[in-house]
């Protein structure tokens, strides 16, 4: 995906040919290659008996363990709503959707992931949970 921005900043950086590319053309392609990367991730959740990973192409994973959980619900979020890390809650966004799992630990952190097919990840996060407490 970067390989071919690399030649456009060369191509500014060391004023190739007569015409330089303009500093325009470096920030268009430069939102162009964001966006490409924010929005053509693929998606993952993967629910193990010991963990839940939340994780795509682009962003750092988030691996809950089971044990740790003490409720997992569902909230209804804006598709726009800011994703601030406030004290004890954490927010990530792996997907533009209207619903989060919401998820709180033991130690009183919560998790709030806004991904598709929320309902189904708590039914399943809440199957491993009977599992872990059996």
């Amino acid at each position: 995906m970067v390989a071919p921005y690399v030649p456009i900043i060369s191509a500014y950086v060391y004023h190739w040919d007569n015409s330089p590319v303009i500093k325009l053309s470096l920030i268009f392609h430069a939102v162009i290659l964001i966006i490409i990367l924010l929005l053509g991730g693929r998606f993952k959740v993967i629910i193990s008996d010991n963990y839940a990973v939340f994780r795509s192409d682009v962003w750092v994973p988030v691996k809950i363990p089971i044990s740790m959980i003490e409720n997992v619900s569902v909230k209804r979020v804006p598709i726009m709503e800011m994703h601030l890390n406030a004290g004890d809650l954490k927010k990530y966004s792996f997907d533009f959707v209207k619903q989060a799992v919401s998820i709180k630990l033991k130690n009183g952190r919560v998790y709030q992931i806004a991904i598709k097919d929320a309902e189904r990840i708590k039914e399943e996060i809440e199957k491993q949970m009977l599992k872990v407490k059996n």
